[in-house]
């Protein structure tokens, strides 16, 4: 969960009296600043870092907690983290892939086995970059996979929030579909969503990587769920946000280059593209103790796109 800094309105007072001068007064303070430290910093975890919601998620998170960032990219992960260094966060910075079983490994012993984490899950790749296998194995099985990876570190108080999208509550449910979906690490999951992408698509491409995006989203809803009910007597809380068309590099690229991608944004009833801060907030709010009572749901920061859509059809 984000801890909030609790800051003394008057001068720092130790043993009942002011903090005067002099060398004692000195040894005085470090130590209330020091014991304020070790009680409002933990950790929180993003993934996806330098890319467009990430960045806003380090920014917002950084304020409270000490931070460890991955993203695929090397150079962009280092100059972010060095960009938030030099703002005063504190930053551990871990290039690699989410689907690598050594890089999670690495990842998760940054996260102190005794105090709650927030871990915000922003890696994924949209119908653009990629084909249909790699968009599901990022988006659905990366993700999975992240969750395994975590679970002996999660203690009371600690909160997963992966990045879903709008696209997931586009299909209406399908029993055979979500029964695929909610087992992404079995070894014939990618075989037996391959032929049900081929049915769909008719054999095109193109459909075949919108399809598998929309279902690889849908899979993340699911888990969601799942690791949610599993987690709660734990007193872990796992909600999934999806988001609509975002202003972010991802999204203005899926803008340009995916069919209908202009119609959502049309569709907004709040009649403006999102932000990667919309995004970022919503995270915070998850995360935060007044969100305590909520889990295994997802909450959608569409501007309204999703139920428009619907009332249309």
């Amino acid at each position: 969960m984000v801890a909030s800094p609790r800051i003394p309105a008057s001068p720092i007072s130790c043993g009942g009296g002011r903090i005067g001068q002099g060398p004692q007064a000195e040894t005085d303070r470090t130590r209330a600043t020091e014991a304020m430290n070790a009680i409002v910093r933990c950790k929180a975890l993003i993934t996806g870092a330098a890319g467009g919601m990430g960045r806003a998620c380090a920014y917002l998170f950084g304020a409270t907690c000490d931070l460890v960032l991955s993203d695929l990219s090397q150079d962009r992960l280092d100059a972010f983290a060095r960009e938030l260094r030099d703002a005063g966060h504190t930053v551990s910075a871990l290039a690699g892939d989410m689907l690598d079983e050594a890089h999670l490994a690495a990842l998760v012993s940054e996260l102190d086995a005794d105090r709650p984490c927030s871990v915000i899950h922003t890696a994924g790749l949209s119908p653009s970059l990629a084909d249909w296998q790699a968009i599901m194995k990022v988006n659905l099985v990366g993700t999975e996979m992240l969750m395994e990876a975590l679970e002996p570190v999660l203690v009371a108080g600690s909160v997963v929030v992966p990045i879903a999208s709008m696209a997931g509550h586009m299909f209406p449910p399908n029993q055979q579909l979500d029964a695929l979906l909610s087992a992404p690490l079995d070894p014939v999951f990618v075989q037996g969503i391959g032929a049900a992408l081929e049915a769909m698509s008719g054999g095109d491409e193109g459909v075949k990587r919108g399809i598998s995006y929309s279902l690889s989203k849908r899979g993340v809803h699911l888990l969601t769920c799942r690791r949610a009910i599993g987690w709660g007597p734990r007193g872990v809380r796992v909600v999934s946000i999806s988001p609509g068309v975002i202003h972010t590099p991802m999204g203005l690229s899926e803008n340009k280059k995916t069919p209908g991608a202009l119609d959502t944004l049309k569709a907004a009833a709040l009649g403006r593209i999102g932000t990667s801060m919309d995004i970022a907030m919503a995270a915070r709010f998850l995360c935060s103790e007044e969100a305590g009572y909520i889990t295994a749901t997802d909450l959608k920061v569409d501007g309204g796109s999703t139920e428009v859509i619907a009332a249309q059809r």
